[in-house]
């Protein structure tokens, strides 16, 4: 072999190790994420802290569960609550929706409000401010849900437990998506599961703003609001107020939203690096992990079956059977790695929001699904405007957020901050 060759071949093995040393890491965050969940999953609400929370729900059209999600909210198994729908017009078909859905609730208090359309933040981060102004005095805990995940009756009791704890600034639980029976749904499932893998972890975790519980005192004391001004992201900034105070953001599996939304390939693609922009601007930290990780493991397993494939082709048989063997030993740790948090998952979800495809997709799927990775971090190095609902928006920090609508949308005099000609049923 010429000295080009072998400095080659010595820089693949230096990847492959820094490859499995991540690997490694990975399977030691596996076996606590999988203790984590079992432990979990015996674990039933102790109820004796159970202060009175305030749900809000921001909602914007009709999405195709929101029914079942008004139904649970009205069958908590919860002391004291009461429910905040905000929307940004009454012209949004959820709004009548939700007034018949609720209006065969048991003694629930609920109300709407209205929040207008959002100038400069998102137009959810908007709606949740004109909710949170709108608390009721005796609300000492608020809840966070999203209008597409529908929570069983002791959501709300698991998602407040935590919060006796005063160094425990948040309760999070996250989504979680089941591989469904199409393409789209199994790679989606794939790729949000090893965001999952890691909210155990308090370090690297963060409130998922589809079910998240604060102390009001700590959302207040925190200055949430102010931080959610010129925000697009709700929970990003919330965990960095919280992180800024030194709290902790405790992850509650039982809390884990099922989400079986039907999505292609390409709408997929869309969500993805959506996500990934936001992470980006918002919580760069992670953005920039997630970056190292995916070169990690694709230049490394790329690399070795380049060499292998080299090596054999030019009669190097004993350094292809190395490689090759160097090659399958990262493919099994990395598989491994799956097959932990598919077992720590099913330990908390059951049929049919766990099945064996989601085990297939993420096992079997690796090393598509890391390329795949790694090109939607790449295409989300330089870009900020995204598209979300029916709004696109330039995000020029985690601070400050341009919304850009059509021409036809911006004349008009603005709506009121919140509306108070409530239908009897309303409290």
């Amino acid at each position: 072999m010429s000295a080009l060759s072998l400095t080659a071949t010595a820089l693949i093995y230096v990847l492959w190790a820094a490859a499995m040393f991540q690997a490694a890491v990975a399977i030691r965050n596996g076996l606590r994420f999988r203790r984590y969940m079992r432990a979990a999953a015996v674990r039933a609400p102790v109820r004796r802290y159970q202060p009175h929370a305030t749900i809000i729900l921001p909602c914007c059209g009709l999405e195709s569960r929101l029914a079942e999600t008004v139904a649970s909210l009205g069958l908590q198994n919860y002391s004291e609550y009461d429910v905040i729908f905000t929307f940004e017009s009454a012209d949004d078909p959820a709004y009548a929706a939700v007034g018949r859905l609720a209006a065969d609730w048991p003694p629930v208090a609920w109300r709407r409000v209205l929040a207008g359309p959002t100038e400069r933040r998102s137009q959810k981060v908007h709606n949740l401010l004109a909710a949170v102004r709108e608390l009721p005095p005796e609300c000492e805990v608020i809840a966070f849900l999203d209008s597409d995940a529908v929570p069983h009756a002791d959501w709300l009791a698991h998602l407040v437990e935590p919060l006796a704890d005063q160094a425990v600034g948040a309760a999070t639980g996250f989504r979680w998506y089941s591989a469904g029976g199409g393409f789209g749904e199994g790679v989606r499932s794939a790729w949000n599961a090893a965001t999952v893998s890691f909210m155990h972890d308090p370090r690297y975790n963060f409130c998922w703003g589809g079910s998240t519980a604060v102390r009001r005192e700590t959302f207040d004391r925190c200055d949430v609001a102010r931080r959610w001004e010129g925000a697009l992201s709700d929970d990003y900034q919330l965990t960095r107020a919280l992180r800024d105070a030194g709290l902790e953001v405790r992850f509650v599996p039982q809390c884990l939203i099922p989400c079986d939304e039907p999505i292609g390939l390409a709408s997929f693609v869309r969500f993805a690096r959506r996500q990934l922009i936001i992470t980006r601007i918002c919580a760069p930290h992670l953005w920039r992990a997630g970056l190292t990780l995916a070169c990690l493991l694709v230049g490394g397993t790329t690399a070795l079956f380049v060499l292998m494939i080299a090596a054999w082709t030019r009669g190097h048989v004993a350094l292809a059977g190395v490689s090759m063997t160097l090659w399958l030993l990262l493919l099994g740790l990395s598989r491994t790695k799956s097959v932990l948090r598919q077992s720590g998952v099913a330990a908390v979800l059951k049929a049919p929001a766990w099945t064996r495809r989601d085990w297939r997709f993420d096992v079997w799927g690796t090393e598509v699904l890391g390329v795949l990775h790694l090109l939607l971090l790449l295409s989300s190095v330089r870009a900020r405007r995204i598209v979300w609902r029916h709004l696109t928006y330039e995000m020029i920090s985690p601070d400050e957020t341009r919304v850009i609508r059509p021409a036809r949308e911006r004349v008009g005099a603005p709506l009121p901050s919140a509306e108070h000609a409530l239908p009897a049923r309303e409290a």
